[in-house]
């Protein structure tokens, strides 16, 4: 061989080899979606060989060691699997076609995906755009009637208000709130996120999805994943815009001014009494006063996109809502930015939300009945310009709500900063590290400035606590919540032999929460135009706190999974809480699911059936007492001063027991369900039975009066027994331009109670003579309605209300007190329509709520208080010459007792709600002739359409109100104690009406 021949030879073999290492070091990046969504856990193969990746959360994926000619298989369950030829590029995107209307979908899980083929666990899902089409200052309304196993009860159509959220039914006599997280981070709720940032909703509902999470998880899990953008797609900016008019969905019948002078002369009359009134001229309809139309408003506007290594999402929206109720609304203006980045192995995930809400409240409205409609609407002789009652025209008490509303200057101003930073490092292929970063910042100022104000005569006042405000006062506190938390994980996941799937998760949390309050609520600044802390003439009470608390745990999970027919999981959690005494801080959680695919076996052949699966779980889950400090005894200074030789020397009081023995309180699970789809999976199927027993339940235990403390001693004193019956259906066709999916779920309570409760835990007081309605006792249900059972009739002899011998001993006395109601429903449904045809789409969302009792605290003051307006069933009051009714005689004295808690206050709740349907119209792109608007969408929205049910109050889905009497003697005016929303739960004390919206709404993408 020559020279010339060895170096050409030479040549070509350094040529060979930088194309062969060239060769295997090819590399195809790309982004798997199924047109809308990513995809995750795609499993990308290299045809013949054992080379191959899985697509990340994001649906990315990077696949190394290519040659040209290779071909790049993308295989997931439930899509058609698609083959691509590599031809030496860089990128391939590929979208996933659905194979015949594909089951599974991509879950949240706790740390981690799953697709719901192989969830082992109760997990429910809902989209953000499914929440997005409901006008509410708080997105968890949104989610009524849309999932199983989950119960919302909304303020009313108070703006801004927070409703209660259960996770099948009551599992926790201390805090029934479940827990959320919002991108990794831990918050109290989603009051504050903003419906259009979210992507995706999962609610863990049983221990074995749950117990991953610890404490708190007792009452399920929220996990909400906000919009971080899609990578390798141009910049796109999207514009919403909706406004609308808020107006009563319902108004109650009160008698005017001449029916309430008569109905007051004929109750001196059943009193024996020689006074009478005269009627004043004055007809004032104070609902139709207070009761008005008013405007919300809802804008926003968001970019996002990505490129190869990076997405981002920013969004920013304001929010206004005009109460209907003279002196309430809220504004919130939300902004948000979160972004994504991928380096080699590294992946930087950032997540910042920031807030803020301004609440103003109607304190007032229905506060002990309404104002009698003799009192004028203004009244230039008062201080205030504002009427009020006079014994000599009005009768006895009353106040007029209206004034006190209007004079009352009050602003919750909430600011929240929610931000996490997640870092991923693939330290293998099959092994990853991460660690999470969180920061839960909430700063919340009340503010609220009483003038001086007479709405009575100050020579021969009524009610002068409330009528009479000789001293103007004040109230300014502010509270910092700073939540920290420090999350570091690692996850192995492997498939051996095509068989065997593990995935395996072990994590550290530490979770620091500060709490930080002060301020003053005093009397007496110069004038009612000074309206400012410095200027207070007396100090009444300094207000502030300084709470600390952490919570350390250890976790680890373990699913394996054969030939995705046969899958296990094992969950366990040490959590260690400082709220607990040091030998009691430890508690350990442990959880376990397993799942068949019965479909996937080989025996399994059928046409109609194309997916079945059988679940079940067990699990323990723990939680801590609401308190900071529960087993700390309370001592406050100036509580009880006292004088020695004349000179005023501080006292030291004991304001709360303690029982420094608190332990964990365990909720024990047990679930089984089936998944089914059938009919090229158009319908599918999904039903749970669960139980739920709690064992060393915290139980706040009354303590007598003569302990000289007033607040109950919380302790591990008693049980709770749950369980249900759940079942999601939907069915979804596509029939040429008409497509459609219909959907309907239903939560069966079947036992929901209280069992070894050692005392009575009692309810809020629900007027100023104490009396108390809601009781939770030993084998009854919690928050029951305990009373009188009266007959239909009142006696017609008396007039007085006719009550049950119930116990059947032949005596009517106090051991025939008994419950009268259940506020917890038997079932809870929802269903939903959604349907496009061509251009045109719509969507119907119903909910109802069946076998509930409402206890209806406004009839109480409505019909028998002693003063206040009335209804117009007090018309058909027993008379000497009306004897056939059931509306007991009109008293003051009341000697004998038809005020007390009886069966005539109580009324069925169920109802049936048309709560959304909204109309939309999306105009071809040919219309709008230009290329710089991709999207152009109108829509008409209509809210709380209808409800069908026989409440008679304005509206059944009640919540446990905050306002009214049941925490009027709590804290200080502006401040007051949150009450426990589980054992006052049913009351309607003050509800505030609910409104129907009808809004305009265009949404445009450019």
């Amino acid at each position: 061989m020559t020279k010339q021949q060895l170096k050409l030879l030479f040549y070509a073999a350094i040529l060979l080899i930088g194309f062969v290492t060239n060769a295997q070091t090819n590399t195809v990046t790309g982004t798997v979606t199924d047109g809308e969504y990513p995809l995750p856990d795609v499993n990308i193969s290299v045809k013949g060989t054992t080379n191959g990746v899985i697509s990340d959360f994001d649906g990315l994926y990077t696949i190394k060691n290519l040659t040209s000619g290779d071909v790049l298989v993308f295989s997931y369950v439930g899509y058609i699997t698609q083959e691509i030829a590599y031809t030496n590029q860089e990128t391939v995107n590929v979208v996933m076609k659905e194979d015949a209307e594909a089951l599974d979908e991509v879950v949240i899980v706790g740390y981690g995906t799953s697709s719901k083929r192989e969830a082992t666990s109760a997990v429910a899902t809902i989209k953000g755009k499914e929440v997005v089409n409901t006008i509410a200052s708080n997105p968890t309304t949104a989610l009524q009637g849309k999932l199983s196993g989950i119960q919302i009860e909304a303020p009313g159509g108070q703006p801004g208000g927070s409703p209660n959220v259960f996770v099948r039914g009551i599992n926790s006599l201390s805090n029934a709130n479940p827990l959320y997280i919002v991108d990794g981070l831990f918050v109290d709720n989603m009051d504050y996120v903003n419906p259009k940032d979210i992507d995706d909703i999962s609610v863990l509902k049983d221990a074995a999805a749950a117990a991953i999470y610890g404490s708190r998880a007792a009452n399920g899990v929220v996990l909400i994943k906000t919009n971080h953008g899609r990578k390798n797609q141009a910049l796109k900016v999207d514009f919403n815009a909706r406004v609308g008019v808020d107006s009563p969905s319902k108004k109650l019948d009160f008698i005017n001014g001449e029916q309430y002078t008569n109905y007051l002369n004929q109750r001196f009359i059943n009193d024996g009494s020689a006074n009478s009134v005269t009627w004043n001229g004055v007809s004032t309809d104070w609902q139709e006063e207070s009761l008005q139309s008013g405007i919300v408003e809802d804008y926003g506007l968001s970019i996002y996109g990505g490129g190869e290594v990076s997405s981002y999402f920013g969004s920013v929206n304001y929010f206004n809502q005009d109460g209907i109720l003279v002196g309430s609304g809220f504004k919130r203006l939300n902004a948000r930015f979160n972004s994504e980045h991928q380096f080699n192995k590294l992946k930087i995930t950032h997540s910042l939300g920031i807030t803020e809400g301004q609440l103003q409240s109607n304190n007032w409205y229905g506060f002990d009945a309404v104002t009698a409609p003799t009192i004028a609407l203004f009244n230039p002789n008062y201080e205030g310009g504002f009427d009020g009652p006079s014994l000599p025209i009005h009768g006895p008490g009353g106040l007029n709500q209206y004034g006190l509303a209007s004079l009352e200057d009050n602003k919750e101003t909430t600011r929240t900063l929610f931000t996490s930073l997640k870092l991923d490092y693939d330290i293998t292929d099959n092994l990853s590290a991460a660690v999470n970063f969180g920061l839960d910042y909430r700063h919340r100022k009340n503010y609220q400035f009483t003038p001086t104000f007479e709405m009575t005569d100050p020579n021969n006042p009524i009610d002068a606590v409330r009528n009479l405000n000789v001293v103007n006062d004040l109230t300014n506190y502010t509270q910092e919540d700073v939540n920290l938390l420090f999350e570091p994980t690692i996850n192995y996941k492997k498939t051996f032999n095509d068989l065997h799937k593990v995935d395996v998760v072990l994590g550290y949390t530490r979770f620091l929460e500060n709490q930080t309050s002060n301020g003053l609520y005093g009397e007496d600044t110069p004038s009612n135009n000074t309206r400012v802390a410095s200027a207070l003439g007396t100090l009444i009470q300094p207000l502030g706190e300084d709470n600390k608390a952490a919570l350390l745990s250890y976790f680890g999970r373990f699913n394996y999974g054969y030939d995705s027919k046969y899958l296990f999981s094992a969950t366990v959690r040490r959590d260690a809480s400082s709220r607990f005494n040091k030998d009691n801080r430890v508690g350990y959680f442990p959880a376990f699911s397993g799942a068949w695919n019965i479909s996937s076996e080989d025996f399994f052949e059928s046409e109609t059936v194309n997916f079945l699966k059988l679940r079940v779980s067990y699990g323990e889950l723990g939680s801590y007492p609401d308190a900071f400090y529960p087993t700390q005894s309370v001592f406050l200074a100036n509580q009880s001063n006292t004088s020695f030789g004349g000179t005023l020397a501080p006292g030291l009081a004991q304001t709360r027991l303690a029982d420094p023995d608190l332990v964990w309180e365990t909720t024990k699970t047990f679930d089984i369900g089936v998944d089914l789809a059938m009919f090229n999976n158009a319908l599918k199927f999904t039903a749970d039975y669960y139980t739920k027993n709690v064992d060393d339940a915290l139980v706040p235990i009354s303590v007598p009066s003569t302990a000289g403390v007033s607040l109950p001693v919380i302790r591990n004193a008693g049980t709770l027994v749950n369980n249900g019956f759940e079942f999601d259906l939907s069915y979804k066709k596509s029939d040429g331009d008409f497509k459609y999916n219909v959907s309907t779920n239903f939560s069966f309570n079947l036992k929901n109670e209280a069992k070894d409760i050692p005392a009575t835990i009692l309810g809020p007081e629900i007027d100023e003579d104490l009396r108390i309605v809601n009781r939770t006792q030993a084998n009854s249900p919690v928050g029951a309605f305990y009373g009188w059972t009266v007959e239909d009739k009142v006696n017609p002899a008396t007039g007085d209300f006719v009550r049950v011998d119930t116990s059947g001993d032949g005596i009517v006395d106090e051991n025939d007190i008994g419950i009268i109601g259940d506020p917890t429903p038997d079932f809870t449904y929802g269903l939903n329509f959604t349907g496009e045809y061509k251009n045109f789409d719509i969507a119907l969302n119903f909910n109802g709520v069946q076998g509930n009792e409402i206890y209806n605290v406004g009839r109480y003051y409505n019909i028998l208080w002693q003063d206040g307006g009335k209804l117009t069933e007090v018309l058909n009051s027993w008379t000497p010459t009306n004897t056939d009714t059931n509306i007991p005689r009109a008293t003051i004295a009341d000697e004998q007792g038809n005020r007390a808690p009886s069966s005539f206050f109580v009324e069925d709740g169920s109802f049936f709600r048309l709560k959304n349907i909204e109309l939309g119209y999306k105009f071809p792109n040919e219309v709008l002739g230009t290329d710089w608007v991709k999207d152009l969408r109108v829509s008409l929205n209509l809210q709380n359409v209808f409800v069908i049910t026989s409440y008679s109050g304005y509206d059944p889905d009640v919540a446990s109100t905050n306002g009214g009497r049941a925490n009027i003697n709590s804290g200080v005016p502006g401040v007051r104690a949150a009450v426990n929303p589980l054992l006052g739960r049913g009351l309607d004390a003050r509800s505030y009406p609910n409104a129907r919206t009808i809004s305009l709404g265009v949404t445009a993408s450019f």
